[in-house]
């Protein structure tokens, strides 16, 4: 659950000038293909280039995905509130879209409604008042966030990643080839992948990969740097995912220098956020219409706080909401309609410099069901309902 991810340039702290915001590995191809998770079926469903349907076969109206960044343990309850907002104020059931694009805290999120985990029972588990008939969710939130991280170990994390980075310096960005010098984490991600394993298991999911909504599971090879799309990326000879969807949230999760290396295969990955915060460019060639981009690391709004380590912090979602921009951007150029939802200044002051705390994550979750209902009916110009509803809106820059 990442606290960064493209890159802040030192310049930055002091004022606004623009930095590079480029923080991606080599991006990784994506296909208009899914496949279906179910182990032993080779059947490859293309996706349509019309109107989504439910099984039955009505129309679902738009084609829809969502994008969710990363942020840590607050960054997680802020998605919560986010998508009870979204789903309020747009008029859908988030577990209707087409695909998720999840990274770090993004990815838990991402697996949870692919596992068809409703936002209503993701929310009322966070705020310790569950329903009767919620599902089972086998999670801690305090055993996975704390002030400061356990001591790392010691030596290099990627000695390899250096050493590709010296040897191809514009094969991957200075700061995420930087990752290989930091020390291996000695913090526990068993807890998300235990809830991870259950939620899955709730849902018959057992083995296999959700295919509705599909959820994309960012993460990075800690050898090449390379981003890497679990869900998309990952497929055997038969077209199904060769990793399991509670590996893959862990690899997406892993913080350099805060837990260790997810190894899948043998082969170390890294959360997500060290090559993109959210990775929205993944579905510019992607045929969906409407594109929802929650980004609990950018603000477009910020504030001015006087805490040299808020204002450090402030700096990266400057540089981190210039990344996402572009992305939108380019989502945009491709015909799509893209809304970004992102924390503001009252979000903001709850929740401090320090995403992993827990101990604000029930108040940072309602905070940003308020603000973030007043960010999207600002956004949602003109909304009409039925299965032909379109947007007209624009998110302020």
């Amino acid at each position: 659950m990442t606290a960064g991810g493209e890159s802040a340039d030192a310049s930055d702290l002091p004022g606004e000038e623009a930095v590079d915001c480029d923080f991606g590995g080599e991006p990784a191809e994506v296909s208009p293909t899914l496949v279906n998770a179910t182990a032993g079926e080779q059947v490859v469903s293309a996706l349509s280039p019309g109107p989504m349907t439910h099984v039955d076969g009505a129309l679902s109206g738009p084609r829809r995905a969502l994008v969710l960044g990363g942020g840590g343990v607050l960054g997680f309850a802020w998605i919560v509130g986010a998508l009870s907002a979204l789903q309020v104020e747009a008029g859908f059931d988030a577990r209707d879209v087409q695909l998720v694009v999840g990274t770090s805290a993004g990815a838990v999120a991402a697996a949870a409604l692919g596992c068809a985990v409703s936002v209503d029972q993701m929310r009322r588990h966070h705020q310790g008042i569950p329903a009767p008939d919620d599902p089972p969710i086998a999670f801690q939130y305090d055993a996975t966030g704390r002030g400061l991280p356990p001591r790392p170990g010691f030596g290099l994390g990627s000695p390899r990643l250096l050493l590709g980075g010296v040897r191809h310096p514009r094969r991957s960005p200075t700061l995420l080839t930087l990752t290989g010098a930091l020390p291996t984490g000695r913090g526990s991600l068993q807890p998300v992948a235990e809830m991870v394993t259950g939620i899955a298991e709730g849902a018959g999911l057992t083995g296999r990969w959700p295919i509705r909504p599909r959820p994309w599971i960012v993460a990075v090879d800690y050898w090449s740097g390379r981003r890497v799309v679990f869900g998309h990326d990952q497929t055997g000879s038969n077209g199904v995912p060769n990793v399991s969807l509670p590996d893959a949230v862990v690899a997406s999760c892993s913080i350099p220098a805060w837990y260790p290396p997810m190894r899948i295969a043998g082969h170390p990955y890294i959360d997500g956020g060290a090559a993109s915060n959210a990775s929205a460019d993944l579905l510019v060639d992607e045929p969906v219409d409407e594109v929802y981009v929650l980004a609990p690391m950018a603000s477009i709004q910020l504030d001015r706080p006087r805490s040299p380590v808020a204002r450090i912090e402030r700096s990266i979602r400057r540089a981190i909401t210039r990344g996402i921009l572009a992305d939108v951007a380019q989502l945009r150029a491709s015909g799509k309609h893209v809304l970004l939802v992102s924390p503001g200044p009252e979000d903001l002051e709850l929740i401090g410099a320090n995403l992993m705390n827990p101990r604000r994550r029930t108040a940072v979750l309602e905070k940003a069901m308020e603000t973030a209902t007043v960010e999207l009916r600002a956004q949602l110009v003109g909304l009409s309902t039925g299965p032909s509803a379109r947007r007209s809106w624009q998110p302020p820059v």
